[in-house]
């Protein structure tokens, strides 16, 4: 029987890592996400969410559309979507008040959200700002 030396390769090593640890904060933030996806997303922020929480459930490495998802849902968080109309109707946005105590709550989800994104190689943070 013949053997050969495995020779890991840091890169997938760290893709796997940052992965789990994607994975971990998302089960730490998965309900005030869940929340926040239907406030600002109403019923399609709802199909997003659990289509986000039943992909991680795989434990499989992040696939192209998982990704998209979580773009998405990083999008939805940081009010890209406040003003398109071709992907809701805008009333969640709109009964939102900015001097409401979940604005903030839901700008330090979406911060952490970018930097677990970034921290997976999802996104990008070059020419991105905070919420």
């Amino acid at each position: 029987m013949y053997y050969s030396k495995i020779i890991p390769d840091p890169k997938l090593t760290h893709c796997k890592e940052s992965e789990d640890a994607f994975r971990a904060y998302f089960q730490d933030n998965d309900e005030a996400l869940g929340h926040a996806a239907v406030l600002l997303g109403g019923r399609r922020g709802a199909r997003l969410i659990n289509a986000v929480r039943e992909e991680l459930d795989h434990h499989k490495p992040f696939t192209g559309r998982l990704r998209r998802q979580l773009l998405e849902l990083r999008n939805l968080l940081f009010l890209e979507y406040a003003y398109d109309e071709d992907w809701c109707d805008g009333t969640s946005f709109a009964l939102l008040e900015p001097d409401d105590p979940i604005v903030p709550e839901i700008c330090l989800l979406a911060d952490g959200l970018g930097r677990a994104l970034h921290d997976a190689a999802v996104v990008s943070m070059e020419g991105t700002q905070a919420a």
